[in-house]
Protein backbone atom coordinates (compact mmCIF):
# COMPACT_ATOMS: atom_id res chain seq x y z
CA UNK A 1 0.00 0.00 0.00
CA UNK A 2 1.57 3.56 -1.23
CA UNK A 3 0.53 7.13 0.34
CA UNK A 4 -1.73 7.70 -2.68
CA UNK A 5 -4.01 4.78 -1.77
CA UNK A 6 -3.62 5.98 1.80
CA UNK A 7 -4.89 9.59 0.89
CA UNK A 8 -7.80 8.24 -1.55
CA UNK A 9 -10.27 8.15 0.87
CA UNK A 10 -9.92 9.62 4.22
CA UNK A 11 -12.09 10.97 7.42
CA UNK A 12 -13.36 14.05 7.51
CA UNK A 13 -11.21 15.44 10.20
CA UNK A 14 -8.24 15.12 7.85
CA UNK A 15 -9.88 17.10 5.10
CA UNK A 16 -10.80 19.71 7.72
CA UNK A 17 -7.02 19.90 9.03
CA UNK A 18 -5.87 20.25 5.52
CA UNK A 19 -8.43 22.47 4.49
CA UNK A 20 -8.04 24.71 7.23
CA UNK A 21 -4.19 25.20 7.21
CA UNK A 22 -3.98 25.39 3.29
CA UNK A 23 -6.16 28.30 3.74
CA UNK A 24 -6.09 29.60 6.46
CA UNK A 25 -2.64 29.73 6.42
CA UNK A 26 -3.13 31.09 2.77
CA UNK A 27 -4.84 34.46 4.33
CA UNK A 28 -2.31 34.39 7.19
CA UNK A 29 0.44 35.14 5.31
CA UNK A 30 -1.22 37.42 2.52
CA UNK A 31 -1.80 39.51 5.43
CA UNK A 32 1.43 39.33 6.57
CA UNK A 33 2.41 40.45 3.06
CA UNK A 34 -0.03 43.47 2.46
CA UNK A 35 0.05 44.69 6.27
CA UNK A 36 3.82 46.51 5.58
CA UNK A 37 2.54 48.01 2.70
CA UNK A 38 -0.20 49.75 3.58
CA UNK A 39 -0.28 53.68 4.71
CA UNK A 40 -0.58 54.56 7.90
CA UNK A 41 -4.31 55.06 8.41
CA UNK A 42 -5.14 51.47 6.76
CA UNK A 43 -2.75 49.61 8.89
CA UNK A 44 -5.15 50.67 11.57
CA UNK A 45 -7.90 48.81 10.03
CA UNK A 46 -5.38 45.80 9.46
CA UNK A 47 -6.46 43.87 12.69
CA UNK A 48 -10.35 43.98 12.25
CA UNK A 49 -9.99 43.32 8.48
CA UNK A 50 -7.51 40.63 9.20
CA UNK A 51 -9.33 38.60 11.98
CA UNK A 52 -12.89 39.18 9.58
CA UNK A 53 -10.89 37.47 7.03
CA UNK A 54 -9.55 34.60 8.54
CA UNK A 55 -13.33 33.94 10.03
CA UNK A 56 -14.30 33.75 6.77
CA UNK A 57 -11.47 31.21 5.71
CA UNK A 58 -11.96 29.35 9.00
CA UNK A 59 -16.27 28.76 7.84
CA UNK A 60 -15.26 28.55 4.35
CA UNK A 61 -12.49 25.52 5.56
CA UNK A 62 -15.57 23.60 7.61
CA UNK A 63 -17.51 24.08 5.07
CA UNK A 64 -15.56 23.30 2.11
CA UNK A 65 -14.37 19.98 4.39
CA UNK A 66 -17.72 18.54 4.67
CA UNK A 67 -18.93 18.95 0.28
CA UNK A 68 -15.71 17.21 -0.04
CA UNK A 69 -16.37 14.50 2.38
CA UNK A 70 -20.02 13.96 1.41
CA UNK A 71 -19.10 14.33 -2.42
CA UNK A 72 -15.99 11.51 -2.03
CA UNK A 73 -18.57 9.06 -0.40
CA UNK A 74 -20.69 9.50 -3.24
CA UNK A 75 -17.56 9.05 -5.19
CA UNK A 76 -17.93 11.72 -7.46
CA UNK A 77 -14.77 13.76 -6.54
CA UNK A 78 -11.25 13.14 -7.32
CA UNK A 79 -9.74 13.48 -3.35
CA UNK A 80 -5.98 13.04 -4.42
CA UNK A 81 -6.27 15.84 -6.94
CA UNK A 82 -7.74 18.15 -4.05
CA UNK A 83 -5.54 16.83 -1.53
CA UNK A 84 -2.25 17.98 -4.54
CA UNK A 85 -3.76 21.28 -4.43
CA UNK A 86 -4.32 22.10 -0.91
CA UNK A 87 -0.86 20.56 -0.06
CA UNK A 88 1.04 22.90 -2.38
CA UNK A 89 -0.60 25.52 -1.12
CA UNK A 90 0.47 24.14 2.17
CA UNK A 91 4.05 23.92 1.06
CA UNK A 92 4.36 27.35 -0.77
CA UNK A 93 2.68 29.75 1.84
CA UNK A 94 4.94 27.70 5.05
CA UNK A 95 7.87 28.26 2.65
CA UNK A 96 7.47 31.97 1.84
CA UNK A 97 6.88 32.90 5.49
CA UNK A 98 9.89 30.90 6.83
CA UNK A 99 12.08 32.00 4.02
CA UNK A 100 11.08 35.53 4.80
CA UNK A 101 11.66 34.87 8.56
CA UNK A 102 15.25 33.66 7.40
CA UNK A 103 16.44 36.21 5.29
CA UNK A 104 15.27 38.61 8.64
CA UNK A 105 17.37 36.79 10.84
CA UNK A 106 20.43 37.29 7.91
CA UNK A 107 20.38 41.08 7.36
CA UNK A 108 19.60 41.83 10.97
CA UNK A 109 15.61 42.97 10.57
CA UNK A 110 14.33 39.96 12.92
CA UNK A 111 16.69 40.12 16.25
CA UNK A 112 18.76 43.16 15.46
CA UNK A 113 20.23 45.43 18.46
CA UNK A 114 18.00 47.05 20.56
CA UNK A 115 19.66 50.09 22.33
CA UNK A 116 16.87 50.44 25.16
CA UNK A 117 16.60 46.72 25.74
CA UNK A 118 20.74 46.73 26.27
CA UNK A 119 20.29 49.33 28.97
CA UNK A 120 17.81 47.47 30.41
CA UNK A 121 18.58 45.53 33.48
CA UNK A 122 17.60 41.50 32.40
CA UNK A 123 15.46 41.21 35.47
CA UNK A 124 13.25 44.34 34.23
CA UNK A 125 12.36 43.16 30.74
CA UNK A 126 9.51 41.10 29.59
CA UNK A 127 9.53 37.75 28.22
CA UNK A 128 9.64 39.12 24.58
CA UNK A 129 12.37 41.26 25.48
CA UNK A 130 14.37 38.88 27.22
CA UNK A 131 14.36 36.33 24.07
CA UNK A 132 14.77 39.41 21.56
CA UNK A 133 18.17 40.26 23.80
CA UNK A 134 19.36 36.71 23.98
CA UNK A 135 18.70 35.68 20.25
CA UNK A 136 20.11 39.43 19.31
CA UNK A 137 23.10 38.86 21.50
CA UNK A 138 24.62 36.57 18.97
CA UNK A 139 24.31 37.32 15.17
CA UNK A 140 26.37 34.07 14.25
CA UNK A 141 23.47 31.71 16.37
CA UNK A 142 20.44 33.87 14.54
CA UNK A 143 22.49 33.08 10.88
CA UNK A 144 22.60 29.41 11.76
CA UNK A 145 19.11 29.25 12.67
CA UNK A 146 18.11 31.44 9.44
CA UNK A 147 20.02 28.94 7.93
CA UNK A 148 17.99 25.77 8.81
CA UNK A 149 14.77 28.08 8.11
CA UNK A 150 15.82 28.76 4.47
CA UNK A 151 17.28 25.02 3.48
CA UNK A 152 14.28 23.40 4.49
CA UNK A 153 12.03 25.68 3.44
CA UNK A 154 13.73 25.86 0.09
CA UNK A 155 13.63 21.62 0.35
CA UNK A 156 9.62 22.43 0.72
CA UNK A 157 9.03 23.50 -2.53
CA UNK A 158 10.20 20.20 -4.03
CA UNK A 159 8.19 16.95 -3.96
CA UNK A 160 11.41 14.91 -3.80
CA UNK A 161 12.97 16.79 -0.77
CA UNK A 162 10.11 17.41 0.67
CA UNK A 163 10.06 14.30 3.68
CA UNK A 164 13.84 16.30 4.36
CA UNK A 165 12.96 19.91 4.25
CA UNK A 166 9.64 18.86 7.39
CA UNK A 167 12.34 16.67 9.23
CA UNK A 168 14.57 20.01 8.88
CA UNK A 169 11.96 22.49 10.23
CA UNK A 170 10.08 20.64 12.39
CA UNK A 171 11.90 20.94 15.77
CA UNK A 172 13.04 24.63 14.51
CA UNK A 173 9.28 25.06 14.54
CA UNK A 174 8.56 23.11 17.72
CA UNK A 175 11.33 25.27 19.48
CA UNK A 176 10.16 28.25 18.57
CA UNK A 177 6.24 27.69 19.25
CA UNK A 178 7.42 26.71 22.72
CA UNK A 179 9.27 29.99 23.05
CA UNK A 180 6.38 31.86 22.22
CA UNK A 181 3.97 30.01 24.20
CA UNK A 182 6.43 30.29 27.81
CA UNK A 183 8.06 34.13 27.02
CA UNK A 184 4.83 35.38 26.20
CA UNK A 185 5.78 37.00 22.73
CA UNK A 186 2.54 37.60 21.41
CA UNK A 187 -0.82 36.25 19.99
CA UNK A 188 -0.73 36.84 16.13
CA UNK A 189 3.27 35.70 16.08
CA UNK A 190 2.38 32.45 18.05
CA UNK A 191 -1.10 31.87 16.07
CA UNK A 192 1.38 31.95 12.79
CA UNK A 193 4.48 29.70 14.28
CA UNK A 194 1.54 26.94 15.25
CA UNK A 195 0.14 27.39 12.38
CA UNK A 196 3.53 26.31 10.53
CA UNK A 197 4.03 23.65 13.06
CA UNK A 198 0.35 22.20 12.57
CA UNK A 199 1.37 22.58 9.05
CA UNK A 200 4.62 20.72 8.70
CA UNK A 201 2.61 17.82 11.03
CA UNK A 202 -0.02 17.38 8.35
CA UNK A 203 2.49 17.17 5.74
CA UNK A 204 4.77 14.88 7.67
CA UNK A 205 1.48 12.53 8.66
CA UNK A 206 0.92 12.73 4.66
CA UNK A 207 4.26 10.25 4.56
CA UNK A 208 3.85 7.81 7.30
CA UNK A 209 3.21 4.92 4.83
CA UNK A 210 6.87 5.82 3.27
CA UNK A 211 8.49 6.52 6.76
CA UNK A 212 7.02 3.39 8.16
CA UNK A 213 8.31 1.75 5.50
CA UNK A 214 11.74 3.53 5.29
CA UNK A 215 12.33 2.57 9.10
CA UNK A 216 11.15 -1.04 8.37
CA UNK A 217 13.76 -1.15 5.72
CA UNK A 218 16.67 0.31 8.03
CA UNK A 219 16.47 -1.59 10.71
CA UNK A 220 20.33 -2.13 12.68
CA UNK A 221 21.48 -4.94 11.32
CA UNK A 222 24.76 -5.03 13.05
CA UNK A 223 24.55 -8.26 15.69
CA UNK A 224 22.64 -7.86 19.12
CA UNK A 225 25.79 -8.25 22.00
CA UNK A 226 24.94 -10.46 25.30
CA UNK A 227 21.21 -11.97 25.94
CA UNK A 228 18.03 -10.26 26.28
CA UNK A 229 18.16 -10.36 29.89
CA UNK A 230 21.84 -8.53 30.05
CA UNK A 231 20.69 -5.59 27.53
CA UNK A 232 17.52 -5.08 29.80
CA UNK A 233 19.50 -4.77 32.73
CA UNK A 234 21.70 -2.80 30.68
CA UNK A 235 18.67 -0.13 29.32
CA UNK A 236 17.34 0.27 33.41
CA UNK A 237 20.46 1.20 34.55
CA UNK A 238 21.78 3.45 31.67
CA UNK A 239 18.20 5.05 32.98
CA UNK A 240 18.43 4.64 36.82
CA UNK A 241 21.63 5.83 37.42
CA UNK A 242 21.74 9.50 35.86
CA UNK A 243 18.42 9.94 38.13
CA UNK A 244 19.51 7.98 41.23
CA UNK A 245 22.41 11.26 40.69
CA UNK A 246 20.52 13.86 39.87
CA UNK A 247 18.09 13.05 43.00
CA UNK A 248 20.86 12.52 44.80
CA UNK A 249 22.60 16.16 44.10
CA UNK A 250 19.04 17.48 44.37
CA UNK A 251 19.21 16.29 47.92
CA UNK A 252 22.57 17.78 49.06
CA UNK A 253 21.84 20.76 47.21
CA UNK A 254 18.61 21.45 49.02
CA UNK A 255 20.03 21.21 52.37
CA UNK A 256 20.79 24.72 51.70
CA UNK A 257 17.77 25.43 50.58
CA UNK A 258 16.49 28.04 53.08
CA UNK A 259 19.74 30.28 52.65
CA UNK A 260 19.46 30.79 49.09
CA UNK A 261 18.30 34.32 47.96
CA UNK A 262 19.37 37.73 47.72
CA UNK A 263 20.50 39.16 51.24
CA UNK A 264 20.48 42.46 52.03
CA UNK A 265 23.28 43.42 54.55
CA UNK A 266 21.38 45.75 57.06
CA UNK A 267 24.19 46.14 59.70
CA UNK A 268 28.10 45.43 59.26
CA UNK A 269 31.53 45.85 61.59
CA UNK A 270 34.83 45.59 60.73
CA UNK A 271 37.05 45.06 63.60
CA UNK A 272 34.43 45.97 66.14
CA UNK A 273 33.57 49.37 63.62
CA UNK A 274 30.22 50.08 62.45
CA UNK A 275 30.94 50.43 58.20
CA UNK A 276 28.80 53.31 57.00
CA UNK A 277 25.87 53.72 55.30
CA UNK A 278 27.55 55.38 52.30
CA UNK A 279 31.20 53.64 52.30
CA UNK A 280 30.32 51.18 49.82
CA UNK A 281 31.02 54.03 47.28
CA UNK A 282 34.57 54.10 48.40
CA UNK A 283 35.14 50.56 49.69
CA UNK A 284 34.44 47.52 47.36
CA UNK A 285 34.47 45.43 50.90
CA UNK A 286 31.85 47.29 52.61
CA UNK A 287 29.70 44.84 51.33
CA UNK A 288 25.49 45.71 50.58
CA UNK A 289 23.85 42.50 49.20
CA UNK A 290 24.83 39.30 49.80
CA UNK A 291 23.26 36.41 46.90
CA UNK A 292 23.31 32.95 48.07
CA UNK A 293 22.63 30.68 44.43
CA UNK A 294 23.01 26.92 44.28
CA UNK A 295 26.15 25.08 43.61
CA UNK A 296 27.79 26.56 46.08
CA UNK A 297 28.09 30.04 44.69
CA UNK A 298 28.05 33.08 46.64
CA UNK A 299 28.76 36.95 45.46
CA UNK A 300 29.41 39.47 47.97
CA UNK A 301 28.30 42.92 45.90
CA UNK A 302 29.02 46.26 47.37
CA UNK A 303 26.35 47.85 45.48
CA UNK A 304 23.18 48.07 46.97
CA UNK A 305 21.12 48.92 43.70
CA UNK A 306 22.33 46.03 41.63
CA UNK A 307 24.64 43.67 40.90
CA UNK A 308 28.29 45.21 39.60
CA UNK A 309 30.34 41.86 38.53
CA UNK A 310 33.45 43.90 38.62
CA UNK A 311 33.35 45.15 41.97
CA UNK A 312 31.57 41.79 43.40
CA UNK A 313 33.32 39.06 45.00
CA UNK A 314 32.51 35.28 44.09
CA UNK A 315 33.27 32.95 46.52
CA UNK A 316 32.36 28.82 47.35
CA UNK A 317 30.80 27.69 50.05
CA UNK A 318 30.14 24.25 51.81
CA UNK A 319 26.90 24.29 54.21
CA UNK A 320 27.57 22.15 57.63
CA UNK A 321 23.44 21.35 58.10
CA UNK A 322 24.76 19.71 61.67
CA UNK A 323 26.31 22.68 63.00
CA UNK A 324 24.62 25.11 60.54
CA UNK A 325 27.50 27.17 59.63
CA UNK A 326 29.21 27.77 56.57
CA UNK A 327 32.34 26.52 55.00
CA UNK A 328 33.18 29.65 52.33
CA UNK A 329 36.02 29.25 50.57
CA UNK A 330 37.58 32.42 48.62
CA UNK A 331 40.22 32.87 45.50
CA UNK A 332 40.44 36.11 45.45
CA UNK A 333 44.59 36.21 46.98
CA UNK A 334 45.69 32.78 44.93
CA UNK A 335 42.94 31.13 42.75
CA UNK A 336 45.59 28.66 43.09
CA UNK A 337 45.60 28.18 46.73
CA UNK A 338 42.02 29.28 47.77
CA UNK A 339 41.25 30.00 51.37
CA UNK A 340 39.09 28.33 53.39
CA UNK A 341 37.06 30.89 56.04
CA UNK A 342 34.74 29.15 58.36
CA UNK A 343 31.44 31.31 59.00
CA UNK A 344 29.51 31.37 62.16
CA UNK A 345 25.22 31.57 61.52
CA UNK A 346 23.73 32.90 64.43
CA UNK A 347 20.10 33.47 65.10
CA UNK A 348 18.53 32.38 61.74
CA UNK A 349 14.64 32.60 61.60
CA UNK A 350 14.39 32.52 57.38
CA UNK A 351 14.46 36.14 56.75
CA UNK A 352 17.31 37.34 58.99
CA UNK A 353 20.47 35.86 60.44
CA UNK A 354 23.60 36.75 61.60
CA UNK A 355 27.22 35.88 60.42
CA UNK A 356 30.58 36.30 61.77
CA UNK A 357 34.15 35.69 59.78
CA UNK A 358 37.33 36.48 59.62
CA UNK A 359 38.48 37.59 56.03
CA UNK A 360 42.12 38.77 55.48
CA UNK A 361 42.72 39.49 59.39
CA UNK A 362 39.56 41.18 59.72
CA UNK A 363 36.86 40.28 61.85
CA UNK A 364 33.43 40.67 59.92
CA UNK A 365 29.89 40.73 61.73
CA UNK A 366 26.89 41.25 59.41
CA UNK A 367 23.09 41.47 59.89
CA UNK A 368 21.28 40.46 56.64
CA UNK A 369 17.80 40.20 56.07
CA UNK A 370 15.80 38.42 52.69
Amino acid sequence: MNSTEVINKTKWFSKFSLSFLAIVGTINTALFIISPLLPYKLSQLILPVGFFALGLAILFSIGFSFYWHKKENNGTFNSIKCISWLSTLLRYWIAFLLLDFGFQKIFEVNFNYSYHINDSLSGALTGPELTWKYYGFSYGLSVIVAFFQIIGSILLLFKRTLLLGITILLPVMLNIVLINIFYGIGPITLFTSILITLGLVNLFLQQKVNIISFFNEHKNKLPSIGNNFSRSIARVLCILIPLLFIIYYNYDVHLSKKYFGKWKVTSMTRNGKLVKEDQWQQDDLAWKTIYIEERGKMYYCPNPYMYVDSTSIFMKYHHDDKDQNFKVISYEKNPNKPDTIPVQINNFRNESMQWKMILDKDTIQMELKK
